[in-house]
């Protein structure tokens, strides 16, 4: 993880369709460290799990850097960011990067994901965009 500290900060990611009319169950949520240096996503999940019937994961526990930070006048950010890979039967992968996590707090994900055509590859970008990275500061969910 990041800096040895106590500081914890939550999250829970909200699977949908439909642009939120239907939620998405039992998708699979991988969540990555994001690091500042090296924003590419690490081979190595820190969790893994799947969506419940209402598309929504359980409230997770992850680090965090302390909010006393905001307090100071440096540039240094007082949160810990995290990507977040999102797969599901019958719709395009989609994937978040750069979700910030702040000590105490419980952050929401949502991930709107988008039904697959007939003959579609999962994996390949979706018909909205032209990549299948989502930078979530760029983005409406």
């Amino acid at each position: 993880m990041k800096e040895d500290t106590n500081a914890i900060g939550f999250l829970i990611v909200e699977t949908v369709t439909a642009n939120g009319a239907l939620p998405v169950a039992d998708a699979m949520v991988h969540i990555f460290e994001y690091g500042e240096n090296d924003p590419n996503i690490s081979d190595d999940a820190i969790y893994s799990l799947r969506t419940d019937r209402s598309g929504r994961t359980d409230k997770l526990a992850l680090e965090a850097k302390d909010k006393e930070l905001s307090l100071s006048p440096d540039n240094t950010k007082p949160f810990s960011t995290y990507s977040i890979i999102v797969n599901a039967e019958g719709y395009y992968e989609s994937e978040k990067i750069n979700i910030p996590i702040f000590q105490g707090i419980t952050s929401i994900q949502g991930v709107n994901l988008i039904p697959l055509s007939e003959f579609s590859d999962p994996y390949s970008p979706t018909p909205d965009t032209q990549g299948r990275f989502t930078r979530v500061s760029d983005s409406n969910n």
